[in-house]
């Protein structure tokens, strides 16, 4: 069982991924000024929709996604339901790994063969991906060590900010606010994995609910932290040019002793990326676990890691990985807000409760 320090910090780590490093330059073409307004339009969606999934799974305690679908839907719709579940989770995962490893090769290993990129963060993540859920939560516990450091690294780029570059915060229109809160939204998230873990941690269920509302407050604080300083740090001209100002954020700071601190910072922030291709891994194999009903996950781990590098590496075109990217944008609306949603009403027809193993 996970206790509730350990929830809090695997959410997070889960939902902190590739998207904060070019959220600062999508939302300056959006809402400009008011890009840290649209994080926290994005934070309180997020937080209704982790409403949405808490009341689906107080409504069969002890009882994960897997097993709610089975109950829902019958050996035939359920084992469906889970098939699909286990694609959206596989695509997530190769979208972020696919992700990552973009960024990598733009900043720091441009010679380097993607594929050969792509096959380490499966040999990282497939080494973790098989373990159970409480040793994932201790290594996820230790990485998480690593957000001083980030932290630390966007904290010295206030040195240089000027906060009348953010102003005025509603230049661009309050609508825009909200147009900007979707991309953010797309960046938040990793907060359905508590569909997976959920029957797997310690307290009531008001306390979980709390504590996975805690994990969302903190990424959103962080995600308003630094979207506001690199607004605050370039002007809006400047990061029109600028993919992704947070890494370049880092590369003009100078500590004196590092002379490139993004050096630095890449690695860090890959640790964090790595524990979010887990997190999705380890749910995929769950439901295949689950599927064909066998009690362990570790052999499914391999298929759910060699599936996920061929999707990562199938696309070979920027024309690919933008249809990778905006299929896993749109499926993520589906199973994270539709098919919840549907479980949600069809089980207000169910007057038991359900019960059972997780």
């Amino acid at each position: 069982m996970l206790t509730r320090g350990q929830l809090f910090l695997f959410i997070i780590q889960a939902q902190i991924g590739v998207g904060i490093l070019s959220l600062p330059f999508k939302l300056n073409e959006t809402a400009k000024g008011g890009g840290a307004l649209s994080v926290l339009v994005a934070g309180v969606i997020t937080q209704l929709v982790i409403i949405l999934l808490w009341l689906l799974l107080k409504k069969f305690p002890g009882l994960n996604l897997y097993n709610i679908c089975i109950k829902l839907g019958g050996p035939i719709i359920g084992s469906l339901l889970i098939i699909v579940y286990i694609g959206y989770f596989i695509l997530l995962g190769s979208n972020i790994m696919l992700s990552a490893v973009e960024v990598l090769q733009r900043w720091m290993l441009q010679t380097t063969p993607r594929w050969a990129v792509l096959a380490l963060f499966s040999i990282m993540t497939l080494y973790l991906a098989r373990e159970k859920l409480t040793v994932l939560a201790r290594f996820y516990t230790l990485a998480s060590v690593l957000f001083i450091p980030l932290f630390l690294f966007i904290c010295y780029g206030l040195t240089q900010a000027h906060l009348e570059n953010m102003l005025p915060l509603l230049e661009k229109g309050v609508w825009n606010i909200v147009k900007g809160a979707k991309d953010t939204t797309i960046s938040m998230y990793g907060f359905e994995l508590m569909l997976i873990i959920y029957p797997l941690s310690e307290g009531t269920d008001k306390q979980k609910l709390i504590t996975v509302s805690l994990s969302n407050l903190f990424v959103t604080l962080f995600y308003v932290f630094v979207v506001s300083t690199c607004l605050m740090f370039f002007n809006s001209e400047q990061i029109k040019m600028i993919p992704e100002p947070v890494i370049y954020l880092m590369k003009s700071l100078s500590f004196f002793i590092v002379d490139r601190a993004d050096i630095l910072f890449l690695p860090i922030w890959a640790i964090t990326l790595v524990c979010s291709i887990v997190s999705y891994c380890y749910a995929a194999s769950i439901g295949l676990s689950v599927l064909l009903k066998r009690k362990s996950h570790r052999n499914f781990t391999p298929f759910v890691k060699i599936t996920t590098f061929m999707i990562a590496l199938a696309p070979v075109t920027s024309v690919g990985i933008h249809l990778l990217d905006t299929a896993s944008t749109y499926a993520a609306y589906l199973f994270i807000g539709g098919l919840p949603l549907v479980l949600l009403i069809i089980s207000l027809f169910i007057k038991r409760k359900g019960s059972g193993p997780a």
